[in-house]
Formats: C-alpha cells, structure tokens, sequence
C-alpha cells in the first residue's frame, strides 16, 4: 500500500499548524494566568471571609484555558458552597475571564497584564448574579503570584485570597 507524497506533506503541515498553534499559545498572557490561578486558596481578608477557593485545570483546548473552580466555607456568618467554571480566552495582550456557574449564571471580565499579575473590571451588574451580590455594582478582579483579590468599585468592600497550595497544570 503506497502512500502519496501530497497526503504526507499535508500530514506534515497539519502537525506543523498544531505544533505552533501551541507555541504561539504557550507565549499568550492568558495561558500564564491560567498557570497562576490554578490551585488552592484561603480567604485571608474581607468581612469574615472564611472561604476557600480551589482552582483546578478543565479540559484543555489550544484557543482558551479551561478551569473549574469550587468556592466553598463561610462568608459574613453564611455558609457558601458552588461550583463554576472559568474560560480564560485570548483579546491581543490582555485575555477576556468568562465565569459560569452551573445554574447558567455568566459573568465577563476583560484583564490585562499589570504588574506581575493581570486586572479588569466588570461593568455594573453584569456579574451580580454570578457573584450572588443583592447589589448591583461594579468589581474589581486582580491576580498577582500567589494571590487574587474581589473589590467593589462602589464600596471598596474587598475579598482577598491567598495561594495555600499550588496544582501542577
């Protein structure tokens, strides 16, 4: 059985295309906040925040990083436990945060690099459901290494957690 020389060049070029996609996705900032963000964290700062945030790879793809994320402990004296996921996907230098819970509640934040980490906010209300807030208000999110934080734009009411385990991704 012979194989033609144009279906191996056309292997050939398929690998090369995928080869790079991932290349060029390896340099991308979204793909070193996925790094950042994945593990585990305990809220170190807010009103009572007793939280813990683990962050963990989802199924990859070579356009977008893939996380789930399960929130869970106390808040302001209430017990909190959900589950999301978090799409990392490429915008140029910065990347755009798509959260969603599993009750199909969305959220979207565009960030970009600052410092040794990534910022953005999300527009007023756009995430109060995601962020089960009764109010409307805009949120700050910010990563550095080892770290992130939640702030209210409107009342500077601000969640902070720290990286207590790290995952290999």
């Amino acid at each position: 059985m012979k194989t033609s020389f144009s279906k191996l060049s056309t292997a050939a070029l398929s690998m090369l295309v995928v080869f790079a996609s991932a290349g060029l996705a390896a340099d991308q900032p979204y793909v070193g906040l996925a790094k950042q963000l994945v593990g585990h964290y305990d809220g170190v700062a807010g009103p009572a925040n007793k939280l813990r945030v683990i962050v963990q790879p989802a199924r990859p793809s070579i356009d977008e990083q893939r996380l789930t994320v399960t929130v869970q402990g106390t808040y302001n004296g209430n017990n909190v436990r959900f589950d999301g996921f978090l799409t990392l996907e490429p915008q140029g230098d910065s990347a755009r945060l798509i959260w969603l819970m599993r009750r199909g509640n969305e959220c979207q934040v565009d960030i970009h690099p600052e410092g040794d980490g990534f910022v953005g906010v999300t527009l007023p209300a756009t995430c109060q459901t995601a962020f089960q807030s009764p109010t409307p208000v805009k949120w700050e999110f910010q990563t550095e290494p080892g770290s992130f934080r939640l702030k209210s734009v409107e009342t500077g009411e601000t969640l902070r957690f720290r990286k207590v385990k790290s995952l290999a991704k």
